[in-house]
């Protein structure tokens, strides 16, 4: 079976000792942020809620905050630290169950981190299903394709794509295998641009189990070939690691490739918080080594 799964350019990792920590580094140029939408959010005329930080403590004393009822989505940009030219450019899209989005810990914390070390990073904030936007579970994948249009827009990186956690992978996963559909009326010229992207990165992300019908899910499966890294942990409480194996196989059996990584420990929505020697460290190195062997 490993042999097999050689052959067809899947790497699986199981396991692996963190080789030094991964922090998120500071980035010297100040984020920029720039609305989704020249005017409002398609779909919202029922919308009437406002948008709200919401405070979460966590059992170490520390405080975090996620975004709830977002009305006016956004993309904080975070342009490289000290290079010329960034060697990607990556959509990063925070998890929070579809409930909130969990914009720190998973978003602006990985941006800087990415912004340190060469890349391009773009935060999305995003629409919720849970408030009445016409098109439900599509609504934030709309703001994914926007989102890339944008980040594409802004950079001159020779590849553009998208890393999610959680929830954020599974619209990784649906930007990947969606993305390029008609999913909303044009509002501009920018609409115009491709909307895939080149790569995408999946942490602990939820895809087919428990599988949801259609309508609940902006993840409908991998209709075509994509490049994909993924990572997960094995004793995650919420979203089995299982979901990321799925993934890797059907990747790779419509033609893409993926490498896959499965720590022992990490649990889940470890982001970058995790520390040495925790083996899920390794993640963050692992995934700058395999942007940097993408062809562009």
């Amino acid at each position: 079976m490993d042999r097999d799964w050689n052959r067809r350019r899947l790497m699986a990792a199981g396991g692996a000792l963190a080789l030094g920590a991964v922090g998120a580094a500071r980035a010297e140029t100040a984020p920029e942020v720039a609305p989704l939408w020249p005017g409002p959010a398609p779909g919202g005329e029922r919308v009437t809620g406002e948008e709200r930080r919401v405070a979460y403590n966590w059992p170490d004393g520390r405080v975090d905050y996620s975004i709830e009822g977002v009305t006016r989505p956004t993309l904080t940009l975070y342009p490289p630290t000290g290079t010329a030219k960034p060697k990607a450019a990556v959509l990063v899209i925070p998890g929070g169950g579809f409930s909130k989005v969990v914009a720190d810990k998973e978003g602006h914390e990985v941006a800087r981190w990415l912004a340190a070390n060469g890349v391009y990073a773009g935060v999305l904030v995003y629409r919720l299903p849970k408030d009445p936007w016409a098109a439900r579970f599509d609504a934030p994948l709309q703001d994914a394709q926007r989102a890339l249009r944008l980040l594409r827009s802004r950079t001159s990186a020779p590849m553009v794509g998208a890393l999610g956690f959680s929830a954020g992978g599974t619209l990784a996963a649906a930007l990947a295998s969606r993305g390029a559909a008609a999913l909303y009326p044009p509002v501009d010229a920018l609409d115009a641009a491709p909307s895939l992207p080149d790569f995408i990165g999946l942490g602990y992300p939820w895809l087919t189990r428990p599988k949801a019908p259609p309508q609940a899910t902006p993840f409908h499966g991998f209709d075509g070939p994509a490049r994909a890294f993924l990572f997960h942990a094995e004793d995650d409480p919420k979203v089995s690691a299982d979901n990321s194996r799925d993934a890797a196989i059907a990747i790779v059996a419509r033609g893409g490739t993926a490498e896959l990584h499965v720590f022992p420990t990490g649990g889940h929505g470890f982001a970058l918080r995790s520390r040495p020697p925790a083996p899920e460290t390794a993640w963050g190195g692992l995934f700058l080594a395999w942007l940097d062997r993408l062809p562009g």
